[in-house]
């Protein structure tokens, strides 16, 4: 994407702007269809989340709709996610950790932090057993 900043006397016509924009829109929607995937949230349970439509979630994933910043750092919050990963994309974490992340992001606050706490004693133990042979 070119940059959207032009010398003075120069404009950008809407057309000109849409089609900038078009691929990153389209490119922040498949993230927000893949995160609403991965939450396991339906298209009218995230619309709820947000208090707009199921149809308007539906526009925003295909592209179709540019969202506004506060639904955006809405989202982030709803998927527990940074907003450069959603703009963006992230690095694919490996397959293991992206499906226990998936889980973590499931759970209610509290039992969030028992898992992470019983995570820490299983590591624990782990290293108290020393390297596998």
């Amino acid at each position: 994407m070119r940059s959207l900043i032009k010398r003075p006397g120069e404009g950008w016509t809407v057309t000109e702007i849409q089609n900038e924009l078009e691929p990153l829109q389209k490119a922040v929607g498949e993230r927000v269809y893949h995160s609403r995937k991965l939450a396991r949230m339906s298209k009218e349970e995230l619309a709820e989340r947000l208090g707009i439509s199921s149809q308007y979630v539906n526009d925003i994933e295909q592209g179709k709709k540019c969202m506004s910043m506060a639904i955006f750092v809405e989202l982030g919050e709803v998927f527990h996610t940074g907003l450069d990963e959603l703009a963006h994309g992230a690095q694919k974490e490996e397959p293991v950790l992206e499906h226990l992340l998936c889980h973590l992001r499931q759970l209610s606050p509290v039992q969030r932090d028992m898992a992470v706490h019983m995570l820490h004693l299983a590591f624990r133990a782990a290293q108290e057993l020393g390297p596998e042979e």
